[in-house]
């Protein structure tokens, strides 16, 4: 089950492909947590609808565990994911991140009893490999080692814990997503979630700052970004249904090449050789999931 077909790859590649642009808003954002909350407000009210649409009824209660742990781990993987993006240090917070396909092997494995080939998971970690040198200036083990050096225990921290948090919701959405049709899946941990957020907004000293204010110059970047996620995920939550968890996650890290592209055609940023070298990494990573059986 970890070689994906045509469609899933498919899938999975349109979901990379869209992911960097909603985070792009999310990292120009000037309050994260408020810009992140607004997300879940914006699409749990106006995709309200979807409950009147889909069987909410016929959700068991094996899926409503699943809607509340999916909620719990998104919360968390939210609030660090702003964390990190606040703390900067992108260098080293961005390829910590990117490590998740790591994380999520180990879970799928021990939670789902997926077992990948030696292959599949060689590719994996040159995937992981790859994504970590997307950001380097040039080609150098110094540069690609150097950024620990100087790193704050607390900017490790929170970027360690994105990650370990997008390993466990992915680990949850793939049962999830089996047992719920995945667009209402996606609606009920998102509003969850968002609920989530919101308590957390309410008690985080000086988040609820401009609120207003914040939210009024940036409504339409919200919109647009809660869109984006929305139609980002809910492709790898179809893809979830046709092949393994880890092989998902690993090829969706082809999401940092799209991201470099963003780089030179909108902030005009140079691709240079480091990143070159890093896409062709991850392409031969993702080609070795695709022919493993």
């Amino acid at each position: 089950m970890s070689r994906p077909d045509s469609f899933a790859l498919g899938l999975i590649v349109l979901s990379a492909a869209i992911h960097p642009l909603w985070n792009m808003l999310l990292k120009r954002s000037d309050e994260k947590v408020v810009f992140y909350f607004n997300i879940h407000l914006f699409f749990t009210i106006f995709f309200s609808f979807t409950l009147f649409v889909l069987p909410v009824a016929s959700v068991t209660g094996r899926g409503w565990l699943m809607v509340l742990l999916s909620s719990v781990a998104h919360f968390f993987y939210q609030i660090y994911l702003c964390r990190t993006y606040e703390l900067g240090d992108m260098s080293l917070t961005y390829p910590i991140i990117r490590s998740a396909p790591l994380f999520v092997v180990i879970m799928a494995a021990v939670f789902l009893k997926e077992r990948l080939s030696p292959l599949a998971i060689a590719g994996i970690v040159i995937i992981v490999i790859g994504a970590q040198m997307i950001n380097q200036q040039k080609i150098s083990l110094k540069q690609f080692f150097g950024a620990w050096r100087h790193a704050r225990p607390r900017v490790v921290a929170a970027a360690v814990l994105t990650a370990f948090f997008s390993a466990l919701y992915s680990v949850i959405d793939k049962k999830g997503a089996l047992i719920i049709h995945p667009v209402l899946f996606f609606y009920l941990f998102f509003a969850v979630s968002g609920l989530m957020f919101g308590l957390y907004l309410l008690f985080a000293p000086g988040r609820k700052k401009n609120y207003i204010a914040l939210t009024r110059a940036n409504a339409h970047k919200i919109a647009l970004a809660a869109l984006l996620e929305f139609a980002s995920y809910v492709l790898i939550l179809y893809a979830f249904r046709l092949t393994a968890v880890a092989t998902v996650v690993a090829i969706r890290q082809i999401s940092v090449v799209f991201g470099a592209m963003i780089g030179i055609f909108f902030l005009k940023e140079k691709y240079g050789k480091a990143r070159l070298l890093a896409s062709v990494v991850i392409f031969t990573g993702i080609y070795l999931l695709i022919i493993t059986k």
